[in-house]
């Protein structure tokens, strides 16, 4: 079994809505115990997605607590998933995305699948996951910007979704970090990427109250520019004192990094005409 994790210091709140559809295929879960934190969203609409989310938290939080690493626990949940369509549990077509936060003190690992993602806030907005989908690709080689990327026809095509490969061929991604002294990290579904920029998650990260209220907020933003799918936002928020001076805890990968001072990007490659 895994020992208890101390984050009694973390601040771990969210909310979800089913926007405009009929019901909401999102699911999160928050265990302090474990230190366990998770977004995913079902995939597949009538063919049961939010079977798959609910079954992608449940067999992940089992796995963590018998002691499985995080990227383990989201391979089994993959092939439980797919178990879940052959016993009748769900319908054919059925997968979720996912992304996982395990918490120990103030480190954190990371892992993901589709393109649900995490954020770190310190003062400028750090993209922690990479896409699982059609247009991250062609916007990691340089074929289009980000903003093109936003607007572009294929956007909600995902290359990878838990449900989606035979057991042992599903791409996980992983990072690592520490969260420093006021500053959190946001888990959220495409609901929330979709209609909100990063000029306005920074404007709302910025303003922060409690993490439930803030992530409220969030999804409230969300809905009210557009969006019409499930929307869910989990903050986990690191409220110490800020040393001085601070130490650099830059996480191990980042994908890029918006500054909303400057409203200008880092890590970004050069788009080819």
């Amino acid at each position: 079994m895994n020992p208890i994790v101390a984050v009694e210091h973390l601040e771990i709140g969210g909310h979800t809505d089913k926007g405009r559809r009929k019901h909401n295929e999102d699911t999160y879960l928050i265990d302090r115990e474990l230190g366990l934190i998770i977004v995913a969203d079902g995939v597949g609409g009538h063919q049961s997605g939010e079977v798959a989310s609910l079954l992608t938290c449940e067999v992940i939080k089992r796995e963590i607590a018998a002691g499985s690493r995080l990227r383990a626990a989201i391979d089994r949940a993959n092939t439980e998933v797919i178990d879940a369509v052959r016993t009748g549990r769900g319908k054919a077509g059925m997968g979720s995305t996912v992304v996982a936060v395990l918490m120990a003190e103030n480190s954190y690992e990371l892992a993901w699948v589709g393109d649900s993602r995490i954020y770190l806030w310190d003062g400028k907005l750090h993209l922690l996951t990479r896409d699982h989908s059609f247009v991250e690709t062609q916007r990691a080689s340089g074929q289009i910007s980000l903003e093109e990327a936003r607007i572009h026809p294929r956007r909600h095509v995902i290359l990878q979704a838990v449900g989606s490969q035979a057991t042992g061929n599903l791409d996980i991604g992983t990072n690592s970090g520490e969260l420093a002294p006021n500053t959190c990290l946001l888990l959220c579904s495409d609901g929330i990427t979709d209609p909100l920029d990063p000029e306005q998650l920074c404007q709302l990260l910025s303003h922060r109250t409690t993490t439930d209220e803030t992530c409220q907020r969030i999804v409230t933003m969300a809905l009210q520019c557009g969006g019409s799918d499930n929307a869910t936002a989990v903050l986990i928020a690191h409220n110490g004192i800020p040393e001085d001076p601070p130490r650099i805890m830059a996480p191990a990968q980042v994908v890029w990094v918006y500054d909303p001072v400057t409203a200008k990007y880092e890590g970004l490659p050069a788009v080819t005409p």
